[in-house]
This record gives C-alpha cells, structure tokens and sequence, in this order.
C-alpha cells in the first residue's frame, strides 16, 4: 500500500476531538480523501446549526489531503465491488462503494470505523489502530 484513503467518519471523530486520531493526520503526504467523502461531509455541514463554519473547516482540513475523484478506473472498479456484494446478498450504502472502489483502485488501504467495508473483497482496511484484511 502506498497510502491511505481516509473515511468520511474518520475525519468526523478528528474534528470532534478524539486525540488517538492525532498522530494519523501529522503527516499528509500519503493520505487521500474521496471526493465522495468530501460531499458527505459538506451533506453533513448543511444539516449542522454552524453550517459556514463546518463547511470551511471541512474543506480547508480536505485541501491538507490529497482529493481522489471519480474517473474511468474507479467506476469499473465501482461495478466489480457492487456486482460482488450483490452476489453475496451484502448489500452497504452507495457512497461506501465509491469510496471503496476508490481505495482499490489507487492501491490504498483504507481507514474508517464503519464495519460496511468488511464485505469488500481484497480491500485493506485499517479499522483506527488495527489492520485487517477483508
């Protein structure tokens, strides 16, 4: 793995303060937010009584990472995750299977704290302090 392709709810539990999420961001270099992620987070400001605010902070933290958005590569990666999970009766939300598909795609290994991804073939996912293969 060449990096790391960070989660919508990982960089939620940052912003809320959750100092064990700390060291994962001191060095940017090598992490990736989804532009899926991005509009879940911008989702999640509009919804929030600080929308302004939530959503310059959201934004101004994602410009610290790398943005992954959709191409060619990721939507046929899309579709081989999707049609997989179909096949297993494992049906996740929509956008999980973007983000997968995304860190597929780019070879990254992905960190969140939503056992969804578990149910995604060869995807490498670093559930906040441990690392397990799915």
């Amino acid at each position: 793995m060449n990096g790391k392709l960070i989660d919508t709810n990982v960089i939620i539990r940052f912003f809320k303060g959750e100092s064990e999420l700390f060291p994962l961001f001191d060095d940017c270099e090598n992490l990736y937010v989804s532009s899926v992620s991005l509009g879940e987070l911008m989702y999640g400001a509009e919804l929030s009584k600080k929308s302004d605010f939530n959503r310059e902070c959201y934004f101004e933290f994602c410009n610290q990472l790398k943005v992954l958005y959709v191409d060619m590569e990721i939507a046929k990666m899309y579709g081989k995750v999707k049609a997989s999970l179909k096949a297993k009766g494992r049906p996740i939300p929509e956008n999980d299977i973007w983000i997968a598909a995304t860190a597929l795609a780019g070879n990254l290994s992905l960190v969140t704290a939503d056992s969804d991804f578990k149910n995604v073939n060869g995807l490498v996912i670093e559930n906040l302090g441990y690392t397990q293969n799915a």
